[in-house]
């Protein structure tokens, strides 16, 4: 498991309620591979590159769809590793990689970082949220990211839902986006926050 291998948690500061992790000493190289393959399927996704004749054939795609500005490859990079941990460390699930659609590989994706369905929860439960890339993790970092999950009134942004059921819909998966359908008309969404991880702060809404 990626993340277990990668990173270890650490204790938070006495007053906060977050998860803290860092990465664990000498993995950095065993744990490369993992990531490359992540990017890959973020940015191009596996199947496109099979369609494509494989890795190889498809180097050229994979190469021109990676950012090469550092601020847009740190942020892209914080939504990748949340949406891994949402999907591998906890009951949500992230519907579909935003990443592939990028217009412009040096422009950061618009709307809410992560969404995720819970459908373990009756009803179901949604979650959002938001990432941060700084070389030094500040108060006014942590700031930003609460108000961006405070907007829409703490609700998922209407333009990512709408984004994600037309995506689920153009894969024909058509029960899992009339789930996210049925979840932009509820009239009210009691919220939780909830902590998955560093650099990250998310919302849980039932």
């Amino acid at each position: 498991p990626l993340f277990k291998t990668w990173l270890a948690e650490t204790a938070p500061p006495p007053s906060a309620t977050l998860r803290f992790y860092r990465e664990r000493k000498g993995v950095r190289t065993a744990v490369l591979p993992r990531l490359g393959e992540l990017l890959v399927d973020h940015y191009v996704g596996l199947e496109t590159v099979l369609k494509a004749g494989g890795l190889k054939k498809a180097a050229a795609l994979v190469r021109s769809s990676l950012p090469d500005g550092k601020q847009t490859r740190s942020g892209d990079l914080g939504e990748i590793v949340a949406s891994e941990y949402v999907d591998c460390e906890t009951n949500f699930t992230v519907p579909v990689r935003k990443l592939n659609w990028k217009s412009d590989r040096q422009t950061p994706m618009h709307g809410n970082d992560v969404i995720a369905l819970d459908p373990t929860q009756t009803p179901v439960h949604i979650l959002k949220g938001e990432c941060k890339s700084a070389a030094a993790f500040s108060k006014s970092k942590v700031t930003e990211a609460v108000e961006t999950l405070d907007a829409h009134g703490g609700r998922p942004n209407p333009s990512t839902i709408g984004f994600i059921i037309k995506r689920l819909y153009e894969q024909g998966r058509d029960d899992e986006a009339r789930t996210f359908e049925t979840l932009c008309r509820a009239p009210r969404c009691p919220v939780i926050h909830r902590r998955i991880g560093p650099g990250v702060a998310a919302r849980r809404s039932a």
